[in-house]
């Protein structure tokens, strides 16, 4: 059981003191699979009042914190409710607009630095960028209106290292940086003795093929073929393992794209949601493996075994004093 201490702050981050008779239940993962908020339960009597709407707390050397954003008084319990977004969450209230006169923001260059360009100012002093111009991390993608920790998620993965968002604060900041996904599904085989559940299931006749059909008429009209490799990417090169009745095509329609690069990322984005690719969900309380780390596990009975990406973990927080036990939680799936 891991011991974790939580420092609160007025609303000018100001350093108060160590939170005491307190509960939290942080939730911190993938944009839209987790929910990245808290909620956070604090003795009447332990409650100081200049902990209130626009402080933050958080435990030094971790991503488990966040601010507040609204509070409720229970009195047939003596306490208070906090709610609000952790770290990783406040990235969600911004959204990425390409520059007048342009059809997407492109995002090229070392990761660190687009990240930096990204968050610019948004975040006035509390946010900042790690590393900015020394990792060495490329990136190449293309944001149109998308949520800013969406973007980033995206734009990260599709690295030519593949490369997750890290979130730490220290030193009276959140500290925020590209750092490459680990694969520990080799080193480290999930088992019973990890206490994992598992709900498992194949897919049902995934489609491998796709018909992508952008702007344009008849012979004009722009049209790629997508085949389904063995590494589960896509490209054009056809693949003689899907053939003959094991074949199965999906026609993805978008009449107004006349980029080709981006009616293919449309097209398997479309295509992967269908498939319902992430069919296995596991719950597993180790803390040996990171957020977007890629971990496996084999289900006894049945015999399915998963290889995916920790998509959420939560964290249980019991505060008597000041040293606070932790449970956490890591699940994968969607």
């Amino acid at each position: 059981m891991d011991i974790m201490k939580f420092i609160y702050t007025d609303s000018n981050y100001t350093e108060l003191g160590v939170l005491k008779n307190t509960s939290i239940d942080f939730e911190v993962g993938k944009f839209k699979t987790a929910t990245n908020d808290y909620s956070l339960e604090i003795s009447i009597n332990a409650w100081d009042k200049a902990f209130n709407k626009g402080s933050i707390f958080y435990s030094s050397e971790s991503e488990f914190g966040g601010i507040i954003d609204s509070k409720k008084v229970d009195t047939s319990k003596n306490v208070i409710v906090f709610t609000g977004k952790t770290f990783r969450g406040m990235l969600e209230k911004e959204y990425i607009q390409p520059p007048e006169g342009q059809a997407y923001f492109v995002a090229k260059g070392e990761a660190n630095s687009v990240i930096n360009e990204l968050i610019g100012d948004n975040f006035d002093s509390l946010f900042t960028v790690d590393n900015v111009g020394l990792s060495d991390i490329n990136v190449n993608y293309q944001i149109r209106d998308l949520n800013l920790l969406d973007a980033l998620e995206k734009m990260l993965y599709k690295a030519d290292i593949p490369s997750r968002l890290d979130i730490v604060f220290h030193d009276g900041k959140v500290h925020i940086q590209a750092i490459p996904i680990v694969d520990l599904s080799e080193l480290l085989q999930y088992d019973k003795s990890y206490g994992i559940t598992m709900i498992a299931q194949t897919p049902e006749s995934s489609y491998n093929h796709i018909i992508a059909l952008g702007k344009g008429e008849l012979t004009e009209r722009l049209r790629v073929n997508l085949y389904l490799q063995s590494d589960k990417t896509w490209s054009s090169s056809k693949n003689d393992d899907y053939k003959g009745l094991c074949r199965k095509t999906y026609l993805y329609d978008n009449s107004s794209e006349d980029d080709e690069t981006s009616l293919i990322e449309g097209a398997v984005e479309a295509v992967e949601k269908e498939n319902g690719s992430s069919t296995v969900q596991a719950v597993f309380s180790s803390d040996d493996a990171s957020l977007f780390d890629i971990v496996g596990a084999k289900e006894e009975i049945t015999e399915l075994s998963f290889k995916e990406q920790i998509t959420k973990k939560i964290l249980k927080v019991t505060v008597n004093d000041i040293a606070a036990n932790c449970k956490f939680e890591y699940k994968v799936g969607e």
